[in-house]
């Protein structure tokens, strides 16, 4: 982590998260998920981090797989991009979110070895929109546009 000694505060990059953008019949995959600094569960795109030396594919297959139980079908394609800046009190933390469009199969069986993914659901895509609003961080207007 880099320090900028005219302000103190340190910066770093922290990795790629690669996210899902599953439709099926008009409705985009969520999953309800609860890291253990939440408060209560959030709904959200399936998203997990980029291991070192895997690439995005493969992050998206392995996400899809351990989380939802569903496999990846076809190659997915970045649809947009995102840089999320998480501020302490102290430091600066970036994060680049990468959101794949990809097609899968199979039924929704989550089983997160992280135990962070409560449950998945197929949500209508305005519901989808009004669940992410309630995340702080996450900015709708990309997938709106989309």
């Amino acid at each position: 982590m880099a320090t900028f000694t005219d302000t103190g505060m340190s910066y770093g990059y922290v990795g790629h998260i690669v996210a899902a953008l599953a439709q099926r019949d008009g409705r985009l995959l969520l999953v309800e998920q609860q890291g253990p600094d939440d408060t209560e569960p959030a709904w959200a795109l399936p998203a997990g981090r980029v291991e070192p030396g895997e690439g995005l594919v493969a992050a998206l297959h392995r996400e899809l797989r351990e989380e939802i139980g569903l496999v990846l079908k076809g190659v997915p394609r970045v649809v947009f991009t995102v840089q999320v800046l998480q501020e302490g009190d102290r430091s600066v933390e970036e994060v680049g979110v990468f959101t794949c469009a990809c097609d899968d199969s199979g039924e929704i069986q989550p089983n997160d070895p992280d135990g962070l993914v409560l449950s998945a659901q197929w949500v209508k895509e305005a519901d989808a929109l009004d669940r992410l609003a309630l995340l702080g961080w996450y900015d709708r207007v990309p997938l709106q546009r989309w």
